[in-house]
């Protein structure tokens, strides 16, 4: 033996060969913990990012964006059965023939007047008016409108007549007797009235018969004529709609 190996033996005691036995074992079972860990590969997809208009960012994975459903089809005209089409065309036709009849009997009324009392602005034959019944009982009505109304001394008669004067106005009672020189008399209009006439004073029965129209009688405005020729509106103020005087 030489003198290095005594030196060595007399160096290794019993509790360091314990030792370095203990540290064997150790490393035996647990010498995988002590390696160093490596990542796990990435995945190959790339991975955008997608901006937002107030400036902030979502991260979203391509692969994701490619797999993602597509979105489901709107229904369309084309696409609704035959018979359901029907239907709501039906359904929208009703309404419609509702809200016009609406219009027609609530709002709109035509009708046919016959006389020669509102000569030259009507003619003395059969002739089709439109009457909008938004103006009965004289709301809004002014003067130099034409009504239709009740006669006051017989509720069954419909008279188509040109209003004169308003509730406060004063009107002359006969203004073909002024027109003579001879001696006339004005009246003032009482609250809740109206004085009527017609175009063709020689030829009407109004005002300067029964008196002052209540204007609860009022039924409604005449708004135009309509001829199959042409239509004449009476809605451009005061007297329009009458011819001018030869």
């Amino acid at each position: 033996m030489t003198a290095e190996d005594s030196a060595l033996q007399q160096r290794t005691k019993p509790d360091d060969v314990l030792a370095i036995l203990m540290l064997r074992l150790l490393h035996r079972r647990y010498g995988s913990l002590l390696r160093p860990r490596l990542r796990p590969p990435q995945s190959s997809s790339i991975t955008s990012r997608a901006v937002r208009r107030n400036g902030t960012s979502t991260a979203s994975s391509s692969s994701s964006s490619q797999s993602a459903p597509p979105p489901p089809d709107l229904p369309s005209w084309t696409n609704t059965p035959r018979w359901r089409r029907a239907l709501i065309s039906a359904i929208i036709g009703v309404k419609v023939i509702a809200f016009t009849h609406l219009i027609v009997s609530k709002v709109l009324i035509i009708s046919q007047c016959e006389g020669a009392s509102m000569l030259p602005t009507l003619p003395g034959t059969v002739s089709t008016v439109i009457v909008n019944n938004m103006y009965s009982r004289g709301r809004g009505v002014r003067v130099g409108d034409l009504i239709t109304a009740h006669r006051p001394d017989d509720m069954d008669i419909m008279m188509l007549k040109r209003v004169i004067g308003m509730p406060g106005d004063y009107v002359v009672v006969d203004p073909m007797a002024a027109g003579l020189g001879e001696e006339t008399m004005m009246v003032r209009v009482p609250e809740g009235h109206c004085w009527i006439t017609g175009d063709n004073l020689p030829h009407s029965i109004d005002s300067r018969s029964y008196g002052p129209l209540p204007l609860a009688l009022v039924m409604g405005k005449v708004i135009a004529q309509v001829s199959w020729r042409e239509w004449t509106w009476f809605t451009g103020g005061p007297y329009s709609g009458v011819p001018p005087g030869g």
